[in-house]
């Protein structure tokens, strides 16, 4: 496994390589979710097309018709079936990008906390292969399974606020830097200074006992 930004404990490990497997997938990526549904705490399996996650994260998940922003109450869905239902150049153009990164069909499981998506998963099939006959049955009697032992490892914000003492912008500074952004992407973001910004990192590097912002990353990504 690979963990970009993101927890590649034992258990987190294990249930994304078990739906791999028992999928038959070629790739697979675990993420969280925050308050705003952005994508963040990213743990990708090897397989994983070079060259799709940055892409991703740089702009092209604004056209993913399986992005949870559209999870409605959908447990899991196939991408190839959400793009035909679509039929917006939106979703063409994402059929293109996936294709061109090597990606031919995906699954995405949605997993929720009162209600709230709060994680989720891909599961890639690379390009010359398809989707085994019965996946989604077997993706749907699996979806419980792996909701369970992914999301019950996850802190919410209040547990994650109590714990070190953090405010609510805090809090979201720290989700905007686990997505990668830089303090100006932050600042416009939040719509707030970029000197606030900076004020807010220092407070959190004081609170959380560390000196950087990688380790601001990895001590919020740790299981609890």
């Amino acid at each position: 496994m690979i963990a970009l930004l993101g927890r590649s404990d034992p258990a987190t490990t294990q249930a994304i390589q078990f739906a791999r497997g028992i999928l038959e997938g070629s790739a697979t990526a675990f993420y969280e979710v925050d308050g705003n549904l952005n994508l963040n705490r990213f743990v990708l399996s090897s397989g994983v097309p070079s060259g799709f996650h940055e892409q991703y994260i740089a702009g092209m998940n604004r056209l993913d018709p399986l992005h949870p922003r559209a999870a409605s109450n959908q447990s899991f869905a196939r991408l190839s079936v959400a793009i035909d239902r679509c039929g917006t150049q939106e979703a063409a153009t994402y059929r293109n990008f996936a294709g061109q990164c090597g990606i031919s069909d995906m699954i995405e499981f949605f997993f929720r906390r009162n209600d709230r998506v709060v994680a989720g998963m891909s599961v890639l099939w690379g390009l010359g292969c398809k989707i085994p006959e019965g996946t989604m049955n077997i993706a749907e009697k699996i979806h419980d399974y792996l909701e369970f032992n992914l999301i019950n490892r996850l802190s919410s914000p209040s547990e994650e606020a109590a714990r070190y003492g953090l405010t609510s912008r805090e809090l979201e500074v720290i989700e905007l830097l686990c997505c990668g952004r830089t303090n100006r992407e932050i600042s416009e973001c939040l719509n707030i200074g970029l000197a606030t910004v900076k004020t807010h990192l220092i407070h959190i590097f004081e609170k959380l006992g560390v000196e950087t912002r990688s380790a601001v990353v990895a001590m919020m990504s740790r299981p609890h």
